[in-house]
């Protein structure tokens, strides 16, 4: 699954960042969470500021449009700039980044996704092409921090957010109230076949999505094996 979701990523990526393009070291941080965005604009107005001499104030890792086509701006090793705060950290309701606090910039440990739209005409749903897209992207992202960093991001609303819980302030509408967060989850968390049909398997993907529990490393849930003290 690892080699045929990088493999994916070769076909379906196309990289268009330039030395244009907003940057910085991770600082040695690794990346931990998703963050998605709603563009406010047109795929090649995006292109066209991530990749301008005239920007120097953000960019994203990368962009997905209308038609599913999706866009690299930066590479997953450097940090974009799409998440971070020079004040208001204090504010944000994402866990993680209330629990690494002010002194750590969010772009340090963020993966951002652009999504192509405007979030007055669409609230932040998605076209079925880019939804598509994205739940691939997600899997494609985690796969390669695996294979990069060894670190696993446990898909859930705490690891997959929207960029309004680090700056509700400036960015309450980012990516919009109906952008699909938890049919992207569901779709991470898929694997664990052996739940459809138990008695709990309401209660289980609940508890998946909020990060509570997760499956074992061969795909599996085993949702009436005993739990071991460790567990």
């Amino acid at each position: 699954i690892a080699v045929n979701i990088l493999e994916w990523g070769k076909q379906n990526i196309k990289f268009v960042g330039n030395i244009n393009t907003n940057k910085s070291s991770r600082h040695d941080c690794t990346p931990q969470i998703i963050v998605n965005h709603v563009s406010e604009g047109s795929m090649s107005s995006m292109i066209n500021w991530f990749t301008s001499p005239n920007n120097n104030q953000s960019s994203a890792h990368f962009g997905v449009s209308k038609k599913g086509e999706i866009y690299q701006f930066v590479a997953i090793e450097d940090a974009a700039w799409a998440n971070g705060l020079t004040s208001g950290i204090e504010n944000a309701t994402a866990e993680l980044v209330k629990q690494k606090g002010k002194d750590i910039n969010p772009n340090w440990y963020s993966v951002s996704i652009e999504h192509e739209g405007v979030w007055a005409e669409t609230k932040g749903k998605l076209t079925e092409a880019q939804l598509e897209a994205t739940k691939w992207l997600h899997k494609y992202i985690i796969e390669y921090v695996k294979q990069k960093y060894g670190h696993t991001i446990q898909p859930s609303s705490k690891t997959i957010i929207g960029h309004y819980e680090i700056d509700k302030k400036q960015r309450p509408n980012c990516p919009g109230q109906l952008f699909p967060f938890a049919s992207i989850i569901k779709s991470l968390t898929e694997p664990y076949q052996d739940i459809k049909g138990h008695w709990a398997e309401s209660l289980i993907r609940q508890a998946i999505a909020e990060g509570w529990v997760k499956g074992y490393p061969d795909g599996t849930f085993q949702p009436d094996k005993p739990l071991t003290r460790a567990e």
